[in-house]
């Protein structure tokens, strides 16, 4: 496994929970893990391995793991994602992807 998925992630601030105008450009990286979403076969290591590529959504993962689960500490994204599940992964996804839209329109103005 590589180190990315293994360490916790270092910065888990509200300010790099936000989404950025560099974050506009991982668009083709959120429409790969929502394919990889719906496919059965997709573990969590699949998923990590998607998530690592947008740091934005590495973070909101991480929060809400450590918010649903304050007891549990040194857990991988692998491991968060496991525990999570896949429609608490796919609903931050979904919120992610409103604050995307939302500063894309607010750029476009």
């Amino acid at each position: 496994m590589s180190q990315h998925l293994s360490a916790p992630h270092p910065d888990m601030s509200e300010d790099s929970a936000r989404v950025t105008q560099a974050d506009l450009s991982k668009i083709d990286a959120i429409s790969s893990l929502l394919a990889t979403l719906n496919d059965p076969r997709a573990g969590a290591a699949t998923l990590a391995n998607h998530v690592a590529a947008i740091p934005v959504l590495r973070v909101r993962i991480s929060q809400r793991f450590h918010r649903m689960n304050p007891s549990l500490v040194r857990h991988t994204l692998v491991q968060q994602i496991a525990i999570l599940g896949n429609r608490v992964v796919e609903g931050i996804l979904f919120e992610l992807l409103e604050d995307v839209v939302a500063l894309h329109s607010d750029t476009c103005r």
